[in-house]
């Protein structure tokens, strides 16, 4: 039997597999299981001129925004739920800081898909009667060969890095999410399958026999995994199916602070680079006493 390859790191050296100038998909969406402790990290290195490819996205890609980390964006829609629209990603954008590549939310999540498949674009017929062709140059008219009808020829995404949070993982890079993970995990698994480099924060590691046990709920192989850090609680303040709920308190705290460059530089200051790890943030925002708070009612 081949051996196995342990992919237990840090978080500080996972961040290191992010280079200035790749592109980036992050998984989850909007305010539900994304890997913010992963990109409290990121921003605590000098990495910038990042490229983020995603579908929905949220306080991760307004938190890069506002720190400058990123040059372009490819994305359907960048916001903070029930908060309304994302305001440092709202004003890098205003100010031409930021060049956005729009798709809408089914092509932008589709070229996950088709980039996991090998493939180098997909027909599609969606964009037509919209105006988003004109903003978006990646997108080309091609005639399909067997009938001469007109499609719209949309890239396949291939980040260098992708990264998700997820419930499990084994130390070799199997990972694993459990029913209750049910908020659009479809596109999670693609995110992985299409990248070059995948790291996946969990909020336990389990033995092995775990997953021989549970295939099922084994929906990213290790062969895909580069780097897996166990960080408990490591999607907050954004939710993580059955583990916690959205802070909704901290979340429109972040919201107030990112509508003026001023406050934004003193939430970072206090949350991301006044702190030297997870843990210490996880203390400034209330501890396990906080989390203990957030979890969902058993039904």
């Amino acid at each position: 039997m081949r051996r196995m390859m342990e992919k237990i790191t840090t978080l500080e050296k996972a961040a290191k597999l992010v280079e200035s100038g790749n592109s980036i998909a992050i998984g989850g969406f909007t305010v539900y299981r994304k890997p913010m402790a992963f990109v409290r990290e990121l921003l605590r290195t000098d990495v910038r001129d990042l490229n983020v490819l995603g579908w929905t996205s949220g306080i991760d890609v307004d938190m890069l925004a506002g720190a400058g980390r990123l040059r372009r964006v490819e994305l359907s829609y960048v916001g903070l739920d029930f908060l309304g629209l994302a305001p440092s990603y709202r004003r890098a954008v205003e100010s031409g800081e930021l060049q956005v590549i729009e798709y809408t939310e089914l092509t932008s999540a589709m070229r996950f898909k088709v980039g996991a498949m090998g493939m180098n674009f997909f027909p599609a017929k969606s964009l037509f009667g919209s105006d988003l062709l004109r903003h978006n140059p990646d997108v080309r008219e091609i005639k399909c060969p067997f009938t001469g009808e007109v499609f719209h020829a949309v890239p396949a995404a291939r980040p260098d890095v992708t990264v998700l949070h997820a419930p499990m993982a084994d130390v070799y890079g199997n990972v694993v999410y459990l029913p209750s993970s049910n908020r659009n995990i479809e596109w999670d698994i693609p995110m992985a399958e299409c990248a070059k480099k995948v790291v996946v924060t969990v909020e336990k590691i389990v033995e092995y026999d775990y997953m021989l046990s549970n295939p099922l709920l084994t929906k990213i192989p290790r062969f895909k995994v580069d780097a897996v850090v166990e960080v408990p609680y490591g999607a907050h303040p954004t939710d993580h199916d059955s583990y916690y709920k959205v802070d909704k308190d901290h979340l429109r705290a972040y919201a107030e602070a990112s509508r003026k460059p001023e406050t934004f530089k003193q939430y970072l200051d206090e949350y991301v680079y006044g702190v030297k790890d997870h843990w210490e943030y996880m203390n400034k925002v209330g501890g396990i006493k906080r989390m203990v708070e957030l979890r969902p009612a058993e039904e």
